[in-house]
């Protein structure tokens, strides 16, 4: 592994040009800068300047190597000083846009753990579905969210930390004629009474996409964003639903059959791409990629 600080030498001599340059900057004495750079160049393999006199000038190794090492630097101090802005947090509000399925079930474990490590600290969780929150963050309107990874989802310029992938499932009453299948397959959906989220939200989209592809036209019953009203319709027997698998767990009077072909989601918490945001909010996000 590289030595932040023969980085941190190199870095100063390269930008400097000059051995001696760099030993003043950095308070040290010229031979220990050149027996650095010497131990970092044996480690590469490679030559990183070339000397003339009292200047150095960089090789084609070392100009690769310095923009990698300025990147590298920058990241390590903004780490250290993200771990003394924690020492900090007596105070401020974590804020938060997350889908209505996981701020029920899978959020509050999270946060519980996290508030209670910084109790100074406030939250406020706004609900929205993952497309909606990922726009939010596009557009700057909300700092941190709970969105679904897709295949672009990196290269929309959001930083992400991975939080759990979730299987689809069919939601059925626990005395619903479905309920001791060990799986279902998309095709016995066709004409059957469904209650779904609205056609807004990023697993009826998944849905609704493997509906068409296999021909499937289920009858829509209710659609709506209300996640307790779409349990109590499930349970009550006017439709069955489609949810994440931690939904199933958690509510007594409900069974999850795993549908095929299978739909799974990837859900990450994200942020705008070198963007600033609250000390709390980055603070829930290195805690996250701690934990």
């Amino acid at each position: 592994m590289l030595d932040l600080r023969r980085l941190e030498i190199f870095a100063a001599a390269a930008r400097l040009e000059s051995i001696s340059g760099a030993a003043a900057e950095l308070h040290m004495a010229q031979p220990a800068v050149s027996i650095a750079i010497g131990r970092l160049e044996q480690e590469l393999g490679v030559s990183l300047f070339e000397r003339s006199g009292r200047r150095v000038r960089l090789t084609a190794e070392g100009r690769r190597l310095q923009a990698q090492a300025e990147s590298l630097l920058e990241h390590a101090a903004q780490v250290e000083d993200s771990a003394r802005e924690l020492n900090r947090l007596d105070s401020g509000e974590l804020h938060l846009g997350c889908p209505a399925m996981l701020a029920t079930y899978y959020l509050p474990r999270l946060l519980g753990d996290f508030l209670a490590q910084y109790p100074g600290l406030r939250a406020s969780v706004t609900q929205a579905g993952t497309g909606d929150v990922e726009q939010l963050l596009l557009e700057d309107q909300l700092e941190a969210g709970v969105i679904t990874v897709q295949e672009d989802s990196a290269d929309a310029g959001l930083e992400l930390r991975r939080l759990l992938r979730e299987r689809v499932v069919v939601l059925v009453a626990k005395d619903h004629p479905w309920a001791q299948r060990r799986y279902l397959n998309i095709t016995a959906l066709a004409a059957t009474p469904m209650v779904l989220y609205e056609a807004g939200y990023f697993i009826r989209q998944r849905f609704d996409s493997l509906c068409r592809e296999h021909a499937v036209e289920p009858e829509v019953r209710m659609q709506t964003n209300f996640l307790p009203l779409i349990i109590d319709m499930v349970q009550r027997g006017v439709g069955v639903g489609i949810g994440l698998q931690m939904m199933a767990q958690a509510e007594p009077g409900l069974v999850g059959i795993p549908l095929r072909p299978t739909i799974e989601l990837e859900l990450a918490l994200a942020k705008r791409r070198s963007r600033r945001i609250a000390l709390a909010n980055q603070a829930f996000m290195d805690w996250l990629a701690a934990s």
